[in-house]
């Protein structure tokens, strides 16, 4: 039986939708599942995939993995993860939220060798993960990150991670602009924890199932959070709003009426309390 399962982007997406298509592989014992996406970078080694490719061809049975429009999103905030709504697409129960990454021995070596030697020192190392590409709406003030790190200067070596042409915090590990998504993902891998806004790496981080600091505005937990993190969502009425970049979106919206007061309103006591939490458990 061949399967082909669809969807074309974005890279944390298609993370979400591997719990559906390992729950697909194990009902469907023996068959060939080919992916359809143009954005594979996460899904590469995925053992229960067995072709990806960016056309359809035949099979026995497509699954199209959709954000529920037919519930009213984006209009509507999300009532369950959408690793369950993806699910709901293929007809399978998941037996968990984590996705399925898989790194190759020569990942993995390249980011151990990038911290080797810190790890020769009492520090813990953390990655970190500043902006959305989809949202300003999810991002927190680039100065209060930086008083983050700062604060726990000597404590957490940060690793930044980001595409080129982001803002670069100071003392920190910078890979912005330098790595691939994988080994982006790597460096998550070898750390202790992550710290950062609803973008791919929180996805990554909840792969590895490492403990994370997460914030959320424009959207929510509800739909994009995971137990292995400490999600920050202030919960406004008007939270999730799902406004993204007008020109990338399907759905564009009005700009924020209210200043982007469900980030702004995020202390920096919160996530410094969050961080500790975390280094008092590890």
């Amino acid at each position: 039986m061949i399967i082909e399962c669809y969807r074309a982007g974005a890279i944390g997406d298609v993370l979400m939708t591997t719990p559906a298509v390992r729950a697909l592989k194990n009902k469907y014992k023996g068959s060939y599942i080919r992916y359809v996406t143009v954005t594979p970078n996460l899904i590469l080694n995925n053992p229960y995939v067995d072709e990806i490719s960016p056309v359809g061809l035949d099979a026995d049975l497509k699954v199209y993995f959709e954000y529920p429009l037919k519930k009213g999103y984006p209009d509507k905030p999300l009532e369950k993860h959408l690793v369950y709504e993806f699910a709901e697409c293929a007809n399978v129960k998941v037996d968990s939220l984590r996705g399925d990454l898989r790194l190759y021995k020569h990942e993995i070596s390249f980011a151990e060798n990038a911290v080797k030697k810190f790890r020769r020192i009492n520090i813990k190392l953390a990655t970190i993960h500043i902006t959305a590409g989809w949202s300003p709406y999810k991002e927190w003030e680039i100065d209060l990150w930086q008083k983050v790190v700062d604060y726990f200067k000597g404590r957490v070596l940060f690793i930044q991670l980001g595409s080129s042409g982001q803002p670069v915090l100071k003392n920190v590990l910078s890979f912005v602009g330098i790595l691939s998504v994988r080994l982006s993902a790597s460096m998550t891998y070898v750390s202790d924890f992550h710290v950062g806004v609803d973008s791919f790496p929180n996805h990554v981080a909840a792969a590895f199932n490492k403990p994370a600091v997460v914030l959320f505005g424009s959207t929510s937990p509800v739909g994009f959070g995971y137990n292995s993190a400490i999600n920050i969502w202030k919960g406004y009425e008007c939270s999730p709003c799902y406004r993204e970049y007008n020109k990338k979106s399907l759905h564009p919206k009005p700009p924020c009426p209210y200043g982007k007061k469900c980030m702004r309103d995020i202390s920096l006591d919160e996530v410094i309390n969050s961080i500790e939490t975390i280094l008092r458990r590890i």
